[in-house]
């Protein structure tokens, strides 16, 4: 069995192979690094063109197009609805308006519709399912920028890791 320092070994085929390795695998690296670049720009694309598609208007007429107006237009919704709620959330407010015009979730306490005998449900949480319904989405869109954000930078840092793995083998 030849030995590193014997007769047999042959030490510049050995750092041929290694070289050739490296540099595959540097390449490997440099192309999974560059197609996640693509995916992070192709999806941060995409996120923006749904956002531009439905034309959502925030206070002041500022168009929402990117992450930060997306999340600053759910916080706001929040805020709105806090406030039209009297300061309630959806779990504190109740389903149905009582006598005195507060909340119960109690329907023999319940202010009662004359023409249908039922009882009156309350506004607020038609107002807090809309309100959710339009935050869940706004910050879906939000996530999906910084998924993307990331997809970009783990992509850029893997394709210099290869380009520093390709450079190495070469040496």
């Amino acid at each position: 069995m030849p030995t590193a320092a014997g007769p047999g070994w042959n030490g510049a085929v050995v750092g041929c192979r290694c070289r050739v390795s490296g540099t595959a695998a540097g390449t490997g690296v440099v192309l999974v690094g560059l197609g996640l670049v693509g995916l992070g720009a192709w999806a941060r694309r995409e996120v923006r063109a749904g956002l531009v598609r439905e034309r959502i208007t925030a206070p002041g007429g500022v168009s929402v197009t990117d992450a930060g107006s997306a999340r600053a237009l759910a916080e706001t919704i929040r805020e709105q609805t806090l406030e039209s709620a009297g300061g309630k959330t959806y779990a504190e407010v109740g389903e149905y308006l009582a006598e005195d015009g507060s909340s119960t979730s109690d329907p023999t306490k319940a202010l009662t519709d004359e023409t249908t005998g039922t009882p009156v449900k309350n506004p607020d949480i038609e107002l807090w399912i809309r309100a959710t319904t339009l935050q869940s989405a706004l910050m879906q869109a939000y996530l999906a920028f910084r998924i993307s954000d990331l997809m970009l930078a783990v992509g850029g840092a893997l394709a210099l890791s290869g380009a520093g793995i390709v450079a190495g083998a070469r040496r």
